[in-house]
């Protein structure tokens, strides 16, 4: 992987790629698209030939957990009536040194990469029980796959904030240690407006955007969002907020699911779901039904909010079978939200590209001259294609560099004389 001191690529040429549908040369320099087309003079740079294959802008990573990633074999699975994810982690954070959440967490981000990932933005646990031993290790990491990643950091609050006397101060702390956004999760509090209330306060004091794990429960007394939306338009914040999860509107009243939704388009708030956790998480105390929590991403897309979709954990109680390839998170999103025709495959990849590249606010995204050369180039014609085949990422490329590259061969041995 590339070092944050790794020269300047070279010019290079991505030769008949599929890009809108169209084969598509894609000529690259300094780091940046040059020029799309057909045809394009490749001298100067050097080729690669990507016919017919499907290129997309780089992955994007919007919520992700590095730094409890890779635990599930310190502590126990959930069961019914067992502890809670929140609880079982806890405990673990007590023991993590800055040395262990750095070599766990970059094994998250190197396996992003090859998956396609060039931006991320990950969360970091800052409280009492880790203090800022994640901030100290995630920094590192930033630092050290700034030439493979763009890794962007949240100092986030899992253990709520009034609990005890240090969390708030320490959430301070890390802004000032460069951190770029204020991650805030209210129903780990029992005054959840307190809660919301002392992060947008903090948010604009030190001017960062704000993230909220938000409505993750399936009892409507207790959502949160409505006011989240409210106070995102009073303190005039809109573009700047987002929310994880938001499970609790796939139990609303529709009506009220209406009004929620109108409310969270009105204040500009972007949404990002989690499909992987909430199936394994959700429902499991209720013997009646099998609720699933995931937020109602198509009427959510359709109202015109910027939804997207992540990873969230990675092998750990959260989710045991997490793995940070966000085309695998796309299937599961269809599977999971019902989107799996045709013409919803076909815009399922805007939910791991351009729409979370919105809520990140990154500048130069996308395919057109002048973006950053941020590229994934899959193996496949198309998104749908590439999502029920789970195509492979031949290359991912980073500022103009190949930071990855995957060839695989299969040899079949089969009697078609049947």
């Amino acid at each position: 992987m590339p070092d944050a001191m790794t020269p300047a690529a070279a010019p290079m040429l991505l030769r008949d790629g599929l890009v809108g549908g169209r084969r598509q040369d894609i000529a690259i320099r300094d780091g940046r698209i040059e020029r799309v087309g057909a045809g394009l003079d490749a001298t100067g740079h050097e080729t690669l030939d990507v016919t017919d294959r499907l290129v997309l802008p780089g992955f994007v990573e919007s919520h992700i957990h590095p730094d409890k990633a890779f635990i599930a074999d310190r502590t126990q699975g959930l069961r019914a009536g067992g502890p809670t994810p929140q609880t079982l982690v806890a405990e673990l954070k007590k023991r993590f040194t800055v040395e262990d959440v750095y070599q766990r967490a970059r094994r998250v981000v190197e396996l992003a990469v090859r998956h396609g990932c060039t931006t991320m933005r990950a969360h970091v646990e800052v409280d009492a029980f880790v203090e800022l031993r994640g901030v100290e290790a995630l920094r590192r990491l930033q630092a050290d796959v700034a030439g493979a990643l763009d890794l962007r950091l949240i100092a986030f609050a899992q253990e709520g904030i009034f609990h005890d006397a240090v969390t708030k101060s320490l959430l301070t702390e890390a802004l000032k240690a460069g951190l770029e956004t204020l991650g805030g999760c209210p129903y780990m509090d029992d005054d959840q407006r307190a809660h919301i209330d002392w992060f947008f306060e903090t948010a604009q004091a030190f001017g960062v955007p704000l993230d909220f794990h938000a409505d993750s429960a399936d009892d409507p007394a207790l959502l949160t969002t409505d006011y989240i939306a409210e106070q995102t338009l009073a303190r005039g914040m809109q573009g700047r907020v987002t929310l994880g999860h938001l499970c609790m509107l796939d139990v609303l009243e529709p009506a009220h699911r209406a009004r929620v939704i109108d409310r969270v388009r009105e204040a500009g708030i972007h949404v990002i779901s989690l499909p992987a956790t909430e199936l394994h998480v959700k429902g499991r105390a209720d013997a009646t039904r099998t609720w699933r929590g995931v937020t109602r991403i198509a009427e959510l897309r359709e109202a015109g909010i910027n939804v997207s979709i992540s990873t969230n954990n990675i092998v750990n109680p959260f989710t045991p079978y997490g793995h940070p390839d966000l085309l695998r998170q796309a299937l599961v999103t269809a599977m999971a939200a019902h989107l799996g025709n045709l013409d919803q495959l076909a815009w399922l990849p805007e939910l791991i590209t351009t729409n979370p590249a919105r809520a990140l606010s990154l500048s130069g995204y996308g395919l057109a001259p002048g973006c950053h050369a941020d590229l994934v180039v899959l193996d496949a014609r198309d998104a749908a294609q590439a999502i029920t085949e789970q195509a492979e990422k031949l290359y991912v490329i980073k500022g103009g560099r190949v930071v990855a590259r995957t060839t695989r061969t299969t040899e079949l041995s089969i009697d078609r004389r049947g």
